[in-house]
């Protein structure tokens, strides 16, 4: 199990890493799209240009906050990620620490950082960033719905008070459940799940999620114009997870094609990447995409304190 809570966490930072740079369609000189298949790094004139191939961007920044914050509290507390946010939002003024924040994020932190209550500083947006960043909430709270939607509900709010944002943490929850349980990556029992968990924040969650089951038979360029790739978090999150059902056991084939689609495409990559190591384990993950990863023996680590915090030692 412990090695699942690494590949969960390695999983979404490959992602985010492989696509950032790659965000919009990179044409060669030709007029074609050039498909990247490994780290690279960004053109001049992309905002990541600074970055080195296998940096990650904004959305595993934050996702990393959250797991420190509940390692270091050994639970959720919303002061203490706070207190992170904070520091975070300071530290996007050097250079090596930017990574392309979203404006909502940096607006909340703002106001954060000017001493506003944590539960009044959230904007009415449904950006994806919001309900990314829930990952480590959803390893060490896996077992407990009660806590784990109480976490969920306000660590959305600090920044994002658009309930659909807790209803796509809620459905990514529903995925992650069935993985590290063992469970078979079925998409109507998947689908079930996720929509009696999220309806209740989202009623239109269950005709997304519907849509992109029916998308998974089609060719994937006309299935994200059906289910949409941008960062409104019903799209994101259901295109992660066609890409992670149609190559449920291949994370390179996975990997690379979520990457390569264009639109927020480091957030549904990253997030596919999440879902895969939740359904198979670190073996699943081939050794080059963590070796020129940022932080790879860190973020290991921290999966293995969520896993602790989970599951006590007796």
């Amino acid at each position: 199990m412990i090695e699942k809570f690494q590949a969960v966490l390695l999983g979404f930072a490959i992602g985010d890493a492989l696509a950032a740079p790659i965000e919009d369609v990179i044409q060669d000189t030709l007029g074609g799209a050039i498909k990247i298949t490994s780290y690279t790094k960004a053109l001049p004139s992309h905002p990541l240009k600074h970055l080195e191939p296998g940096q990650y961007s904004d959305e595993t920044q934050a996702m990393l906050l959250v797991g420190q914050s509940l390692v270091e509290s050994r639970g959720f507390v919303p002061d203490n990620l706070v207190h992170h946010f904070v520091d975070w939002f300071q530290g996007q003024k050097l250079r090596a620490l930017w990574r392309f924040p979203s404006n909502t994020m940096m607006k909340a932190c703002r106001k954060l950082a000017s001493g506003v209550p944590w539960n009044q500083a959230g904007f009415p947006s449904a950006g994806v960033i919001a309900t990314v960043r829930t990952v480590p909430i959803l390893l060490a709270f896996w077992r407990n719905s009660t806590l784990l939607k109480d976490a969920v509900e306000k660590s959305c709010r600090m920044t994002h008070t658009d309930s659909r944002v807790v209803a796509a943490s809620l459905v990514l929850a529903a995925a992650i459940k069935m993985g590290l349980e063992g469970s078979e990556p079925t998409p109507d029992i998947l689908i079930n799940a996720a929509i009696e968990r999220s309806q209740a924040f989202a009623p239109d969650i269950a005709k997304r999620l519907k849509v992109m089951r029916d998308c998974l038979k089609m060719e994937p360029t006309l299935a994200m114009e059906q289910i949409g790739k941008g960062g409104f978090c019903l799209e994101a999150v259901p295109a992660a997870l066609y890409w992670f059902l149609r190559y449920p056991r291949q994370f390179d084939e996975m990997m690379i094609e979520s990457a390569n689609i264009g639109g927020d495409s480091d957030a549904i990559a990253a997030v596919a990447g999440a879902v895969f190591g939740a359904f198979n384990d670190l073996s699943a993950i081939p050794q080059r995409w963590i070796d020129r990863l940022e932080n790879a023996d860190k973020i290991k680590q921290l999966g293995c304190d969520l896993y602790r915090l989970a599951s006590p030692l007796k």
